[in-house]
């Protein structure tokens, strides 16, 4: 399911500048851009999208004001402050903001801020999850593609889950097959805490990986790390930076 997104800036420049940088999200749809806070509060009451790009300072009512009152909302959105004045950013902690970008707006901070937005995302459960759990069924197949055939792969043979094209990929040592799961299935099947899958970790918005198929940690620039995997392609896949601590643990990284 996409990411509903709305954009809030008197500057209209700067909600064009926004929905390009967020265009390489393919989770992310935009349905919405405002230039007061009147208009996006009305439909936010509405179409209740999930997440916020919300400037702080607006005719009338400030974004500040808005973030405060869409703290109130039963189920509120996420909020990213975007701003010209750093000062402000200890204000935004009684909000629902997740986020805070000082323009000019880059396509470095919207990524780094995304890595955050999409970490606090919990997948949905695959359908049936809830009566496995209760009768204490551990599955331990997933059903791939390859040839026209539908063929139940072994868990333990995953080295790597990655989507590109919006298409989902799973990696063995030898092959690389299609599955009619999406992301957050396949999220929800391999992340849980069974013995099985302890060694599954999402390190990435579009990668889970098979930490005890890694074979080399490569580090890169600031602080950034890149793991390589034994699949099919050894690929090198990127590391958030919201799990660059835990990899560092897993690893023994000091």
């Amino acid at each position: 399911m996409k990411l509903r997104t709305v954009i809030v800036d008197d500057e209209a420049p700067i909600c064009d500048e926004i929905e390009y940088l967020l265009g390489q999200f393919s989770e992310i749809e935009i349905v919405g851009k405002f230039g007061n806070a009147f208009d996006a509060i009305a439909y936010i009451a509405e179409h209740k999208p999930r997440l916020i790009f919300l400037d702080i300072q607006m005719p009338g009512v400030s974004g500040l004001e808005m973030a405060r009152k869409l703290k109130n909302v039963k189920q509120p959105p996420l909020i990213v402050i975007v701003t010209a004045h750093p000062e402000y950013a200890l204000e935004c902690f009684d909000t629902p903001a997740v986020g805070y970008i000082t323009k000019p707006v880059t396509a470095e901070k919207i990524s780094a801020v995304m890595d955050k937005v999409f970490s606090l995302q919990q997948p949905q459960p695959i359908a049936g999850k809830a009566e496995l759990a209760e009768n204490k069924i551990d599955v331990n197949k997933i059903c791939v593609q390859a040839g026209g055939k539908i063929v139940p792969l072994a868990i333990e043979e995953i080295v790597l889950v990655g989507v590109k094209d919006k298409d989902v990929f799973i990696r063995t040592r030898t092959h690389e097959y299609a599955t009619a799961f999406n992301f957050q299935d396949v999220a929800a099947l391999l992340l849980d805490r069974s013995p099985l899958r302890r060694n599954f970790i999402q390190v990435h918005r579009q990668y889970i990986v098979n930490v005890d198929r890694v074979t080399e940690v490569i580090p890169w620039f600031h602080g950034t790390y890149y793991l390589k995997v034994d699949d099919l392609k050894q690929q090198q896949v990127p590391v958030s930076r919201n799990r660059i601590r835990l990899i560092k643990e897993i690893m023994g990284l000091k």
